[in-house]
């Protein structure tokens, strides 16, 4: 498949990106930093250069999926995150919709059904992740939601719980867990046109937690 992995150096899209490459795919790297571009070659990745808050059309043309992997980051302001986890995603949808880009996969966060429910400093950034997942639910395309719990840096355990709702909504899972489970769902008929939440633990392989979603 064409992939396009949009926000392609973070640190979970950059696991992604090897990840695709390892399956075969040609995987097309959006980063906005084009010095970022070198890094994602020398892994096999086609660097394409492209701002969320510009034009992104030529990105998405020719691809067969586009992962959503971006995020305004935690040091920047309100604004920055509704420009870019909100209507930059929706910008992205869109596209795809113009372009027959039937496969998406969106990388969320746990609690962004309910961003009300966040600690105050969060709910911009849940809201914003809620209007962008309510716009990919609403479309035509095939589309896969996961929204992990907080992120750590644990080595990746392959074992995963995973389900449309979870009690625990504290629980952790490792960025390379969740690369794991992006790649697996890319394909995997059974996590089409679903959305699901998932944190790191459980007896589950990450094949078979996606398999009973």
């Amino acid at each position: 498949m064409e992939v396009l992995v949009v926000g392609a150096h973070g640190q979970t899209a950059i696991k992604v990106v090897e990840l695709l490459i390892e399956k075969d795919h040609n995987v097309r790297a959006m980063v906005r930093d084009a010095a970022q571009a070198g890094e994602l070659e020398k892994r096999g990745a086609e660097a394409v250069i492209a701002d969320l808050e510009q034009d992104i059309e030529f990105a998405v043309e020719g691809c067969d999926a586009v992962i959503f992997a971006a995020g305004s980051g935690a040091d920047t302001g309100e604004d920055k995150t509704w420009a870019v986890d909100r209507d930059g995603a929706i910008k992205v949808i869109e596209a795809c919709e113009r372009n027959a880009v039937e496969r998406f996969v969106m990388l969320s966060a746990l609690g962004a059904d309910a961003p009300e429910k966040a600690q105050e400093a969060m709910v911009p950034y849940m809201k914003a992740k809620a209007e962008a997942d309510q716009r990919l639910q609403k479309s035509k395309l095939n589309y896969t939601i996961i929204r992990p719990g907080m992120l750590n840096d644990d080595p990746e355990s392959l074992h995963i719980i995973a389900r449309e709702h979870l009690k625990d909504k504290k629980g952790q899972i490792s960025r390379s867990d969740v690369a794991y489970t992006i790649a697996e769902t890319l394909e995997n008929p059974n996590a089409y046109r679903k959305t699901f939440e998932v944190i790191g633990g459980g007896h589950d392989a990450i094949a078979e937690a996606i398999r009973k979603l």
